[in-house]
């Protein structure tokens, strides 16, 4: 796949079965595709515009010595072993490696943030990947 030259951080939401409370654990991968257009649409108050992002990551991607799991098994899985791509999950332009950082410390810390909205399964595709389109 083309263009596959950007590193990310997919911050995938779990729960603390000791809290109660949603912790964030960071999967660096490297060797994405990341691109952002501007998305319009006209309603009763006038023009509004968005980003929207479309991550493609190649299944030959580097996920840092984890594997992929589809979401409904992360939440038993190790987090140091596997990682998702789940609706409401955030990724991060770039390497960040500290986990426990809530989203308000991303959006206050990092550029580019994106909540993933969709994610759609292309491995049986010529260059499998992963899309992820998110704001």
């Amino acid at each position: 796949m083309k263009l596959c030259n950007e590193t990310i951080t997919v911050f995938n939401k779990r729960t603390d079965s000791e809290t109660g409370y949603d912790v964030y654990c960071p999967t660096v991968i490297t060797g994405v595709s990341w691109f952002c257009e501007v998305a319009s649409n006209v309603d009763k108050s006038g023009l509004i515009a968005a980003n929207k992002y479309t991550i493609r990551i190649p299944t030959d991607a580097d996920f840092s010595n984890k594997s992929y799991v589809l979401p409904h098994l992360y939440k038993d899985g190790d987090p140091t072993k596997v990682f998702t791509l789940d609706n409401g999950d955030i990724i991060v332009k770039g390497a960040i490696t500290p986990s426990g950082l809530k989203p308000a410390d991303l959006q206050a810390s990092y550029g580019e943030i994106v909540t993933i909205l969709a994610v759609t399964d292309d491995r049986r595709a010529k260059a499998p990947h992963w899309k992820v389109v998110g704001k």
